[in-house]
């Protein structure tokens, strides 16, 4: 789920706090052409909107549907693109797609507060999970994921489970400007994010706190901040351009089972490196094979946004099987 998804959770649960009756979107399934992936949430009172499910056009028709008093039921399927207009012509995503949304109605209850609240801890959970849907009542309930699963969404009889894998992770070894956009844009773009350093003299420079709606720096050896969150969907970038904080985490990274492992740094430093991890851990040309270095796509980063970028664009296109020019930042 993305960091605008999870959005939507919260402003959902204070709607209802306000006493407000809210509908919540879900993409379910897609065809064609689609802006918005399954899972995708839109939520609206009626006037007010959070998230999004498509480029606009079908969060307007929503509403305007909404108004004329469509959707009454605790929860229901909507395929846009099978329902037709006051002319009877067949409504389409201008992309060409069409879209299938589990729509639920929800009421401002306490009933409603607390099924909002148990999502958002599973969310926030990290770990896989199955949200079912009963389209009679309109409740839902979490349970741990059934691994036999392979499908995100299924639909049987009146029960919707709606199928949440674990979530990607990205560990942030050090401090720096990089550090905090690709920080920003990692959450943005649906990972959980941590971040460790030993340099507690950098403290004043990060600005991206929890309290600013960021993560807290963990300050504890690199290597032990690996070990404890690492998993098979875990990211680990070294970006502290000091081998006392890349190098113990990177050696930690290379002991697990991390999908992705990259270090920043010019073609020279990297070499450099190469030739400790060698030296110091007795690391093969197997194990080195899995670092990422020169870390980030050939889009001529030079700014620490830009080279932000270009390391979350190289993570994505790994994640989805992409292969594309590297870069030497």
């Amino acid at each position: 789920m993305q960091l605008t998804d999870i959005s939507v959770l919260e402003t959902v649960s204070g709607w209802l706090t306000e006493r407000r009756q809210v509908w919540l979107c879900t993409v379910v399934s897609t065809y064609g052409s689609a802006p918005r992936p399954i899972g995708a949430l839109f939520a609206t009172d009626g006037k007010s909107r959070a998230g999004s499910i498509s480029g606009g056009c079908l969060e307007e028709a929503f509403l305007k549907m909404i108004n004329q008093g469509e959707f009454t039921a605790p929860a229901c399927l909507f395929d846009y693109g099978k329902h037709h207009n006051e002319e009877g012509s067949v409504f389409e995503l201008p992309c060409g797609g069409t879209i299938r949304l589990l729509i639920e109605k929800l009421e401002p209850s306490q009933e409603s507060i607390n099924q909002m609240s148990v999502w958002y801890k599973a969310e926030q959970s990290s770990r896989s999970y199955c949200r079912r849907v009963n389209l009679m009542s309109g409740l839902s309930r979490i349970e741990p994921e059934d691994l036999s699963s392979n499908q995100a969404v299924l639909v049987e009889g009146n029960l919707v489970s709606l199928h949440y894998s674990q979530a990607w992770s990205v560990l942030l070894l050090g401090i720096s400007l990089v550090s905090q956009h690709v920080a920003q844009l990692a959450r943005l773009a649906g990972y959980t994010v941590k971040i460790c350093d030993i340099r507690k003299e950098l403290a004043g420079d990060w600005e991206y706190t929890s309290g600013s709606g960021g993560v807290d720096v963990s300050w504890q050896s690199p290597d032990q901040f690996v070990e404890q969150n690492v998993n098979s969907c875990s990211v680990v970038l070294a970006l502290a351009h000091d081998p006392r904080v890349d190098d113990l985490g990177l050696m930690a990274a290379f002991e697990s089972d991390a999908f992705y492992i990259g270090a920043m740094g010019s073609k020279r430093t990297t070499a450099t490196r190469i030739e400790r991890l060698k030296r110091i851990g007795e690391y093969s040309e197997q194990d080195i094979s899995r670092l990422h270095a020169p870390i980030g796509l050939d889009i001529g980063s030079k700014t620490p946004v830009e080279i932000a970028i270009s390391i979350m664009a190289e993570v994505i296109a790994k994640r989805n099987g992409i292969k594309l020019a590297k870069s030497g930042v």
